[in-house]
């Protein structure tokens, strides 16, 4: 019997902390960036999610109730149709961290249900934006301990621009791109093998062109006889920001909604992009209101199976104290001192079952949990108790106001 279903799992406890932790330094960094939240609903009308899905992605919808609803399949769509229907000040800088579903094969770092963590940018079409957001990046990379990410960057107007002048055929242009991006997942040969099925005798001169090698400045430089207003955009992107970044006109991103400048941002070579995104100026627009718009998404599932790869001791509880009794007559005095304990803002445990001290101690070090106040007789009648430090045996004898201060 399958406990549950395909591409979707359970998250223990140790699993579930260090990503709550994760989920909780990201939001930070959102909100330092001047970033609010919005919450949309699970479901949109399958309509809703199909306008500019593309064929590739609508596939991956789970359709629900008839057909008449759809699972999102990403945190932009619903941003797009709440911002064509809202006035909300311009520009109006939103974060979200949500679940979405796709209907695609799990892989490795790669779930059907996953939780994305987006910051978007509606109402400008400043260069400005997009530095930013790759400077919000950068910093949420190095805040996890990953110092020099891989930053990639293209302009859907340079390849556009490629396409156009070895004349790829317009019908054909969405499913080039879409063979480009899926580069992490079949691998550079496969990628070659369906452009020549599709580009045929223009596959050499096109690959050529997005595989170029050399500085940023050759790059662009290429890239401007292609499309000098996607180069100028990229240039003034790079010289707002102060950290290194590749230019890479083979990048493309696979949604057909991006009109501009496309980014990833890669932290190791065998799990895939961990955050990107993009302009999508065109996409308000189809929703009701026109507007531009950019934003990056954390691929927060990869992330935190990287983390979890780098973690050594995964901690098992954020219980900071037991309190025990020696005999369950004393039971009430432990919820007297964890009231006070939970007040001063310490977190901390009782005994629910009734176990003996033995068993008590057992729990404690199964769960790791640092300290345990033991409370009997003798502590009930100094009025000081027994603090015992689980990790070197030693024990003190302290009021529960020392205890506080000594935790805090």
């Amino acid at each position: 019997m399958k406990l549950t279903p395909k591409g979707m799992r359970d998250i223990p406890p140790q699993d579930m902390i260090i990503r709550e932790e994760v989920v909780d330094k990201i939001r930070d960094i959102f909100r330092s960036f001047g970033y609010r939240p919005i919450d949309t609903p699970a479901m949109e009308y399958l309509k809703t999610l199909q306008a500019k899905a593309g064929a590739e992605v609508s596939k991956q919808i789970f359709v629900i109730d008839g057909g008449e609803y759809g699972l999102r399949f990403d945190l932009t769509v619903p941003l797009a149709r709440y911002a064509a229907a809202c006035d909300e000040p311009k520009p109006f800088k939103r974060y979200a961290i949500d679940n979405v579903w796709r209907r695609e094969e799990p892989q490795r770092g790669r779930f059907r249900q996953f939780t994305q963590a987006d910051v978007d940018i509606i109402g400008s079409s400043s260069m400005r934006c997009e530095a930013e957001l790759l400077t919000l990046a950068s910093r949420l990379c190095k805040s996890f301990g990953f110092n020099k990410p891989r930053i990639l960057l293209n302009n859907r107007k340079i390849l556009d621009g490629i396409a156009a002048k070895i004349g790829v055929p317009k019908e054909k242009k969405a499913e080039v791109f879409r063979i480009l991006d899926k580069l992490d997942k079949i691998g550079s040969s496969e990628v070659e093998k369906l452009l020549r099925e599709l580009l045929e005798d223009k596959t050499d001169e096109f690959l050529q062109i997005v595989q170029t090698k050399g500085s940023n400045a050759e790059k662009l430089k290429l890239a401007s006889t292609y499309s000098e207003e996607g180069a100028k955009e990229l240039e003034e992107i790079l010289s707002l920001c102060d950290f290194e970044i590749e230019v890479d006109l083979f990048l493309v991103r696979g949604l057909g909604y991006y009109t501009g400048p496309v980014f990833e941002v890669k932290l190791s070579d065998d799990i895939g992009t961990c955050l990107a995104g993009g302009r999508y100026d065109e996409l308000l627009g189809v929703y009701g209101q026109d507007n531009p718009a950019v934003g990056i998404s954390v691929g927060l599932e990869r992330l935190i199976t990287l983390i979890l790869e780098q973690t050594k001791e995964k901690q098992k509880t954020r219980t900071k104290l037991f309190v025990a009794a020696i005999n369950p007559k004393f039971y009430g005095d432990v919820l007297a001192v964890a009231a006070k304990l939970r007040e001063a803002g310490l977190s901390c445990e009782t005994d629910l079952i009734g176990r003996n001290i033995r068993k008590q101690f057992d729990l404690v070090n199964s769960l790791s949990i640092k300290y345990m106040i033991i409370i009997g007789e003798k502590e009930l009648e100094s009025g000081k108790l027994t603090l015992r430090d689980m990790s070197s045996g030693e024990e003190e004898k302290l009021t529960i106001e020392e205890i506080i201060g000594k935790m805090l």
